[in-house]
């Protein structure tokens, strides 16, 4: 084949052409899913470290479980869920507020269903009441509690 050739021009022509398009295309993703949880909390004894722990029950939830909280009387916390793919974020946000309100120390549990079973997920965990955050990894197939202490 000569390279002054028409068809070695139309040749590399749709080489190039399917180069580019798969180059451009881009894989599709599926759109984010958002669940919003209220956090059940309870008087807690003391001050207790910022943490969180992720368990997965027998019916194939996770219960999630939180301390170093500081709620007024009327005020409570809604977990926003967003998961994407194997990405999850857990951001936790302040409700009912009463102003001039004390804080007492609190925990709180709330059940998840919303996590695939077996999927290993890339998790990031904020909070807007204490400014704490933490990035870590939760496999759904793990028996064991996965335990995260908050950061600032």
């Amino acid at each position: 084949m000569d390279i002054n050739s028409v068809e070695f021009y139309t040749i590399a022509f749709v080489v190039a052409m399917s180069l580019i398009g798969w180059l451009m295309s881009r894989s599709e993703k599926k759109p984010p899913s958002t669940h919003i949880v209220q956090l059940e909390t309870v008087p807690a004894q003391d001050d207790a470290q910022d943490t969180l722990t992720m368990e997965i029950t027998d019916n194939g939830r996770v219960l999630l479980q939180r301390t170093g909280l500081s709620l007024g009387n009327e005020e409570t916390i809604n977990l926003v869920i967003t998961i994407q793919e194997d990405h999850c974020s857990i951001i936790e946000k302040k409700g009912i507020k009463r102003r001039r309100s004390v804080g007492q120390p609190v925990s709180g549990q709330a059940m998840l269903s919303c996590l695939r079973p077996g999927c290993r997920y890339r998790m990031r965990y904020e909070s807007q009441l204490t400014s704490a955050w933490a990035t870590f990894t939760f496999d759904m197939s793990s028996t064991t509690p996965k335990q995260v202490v908050l950061t600032y």
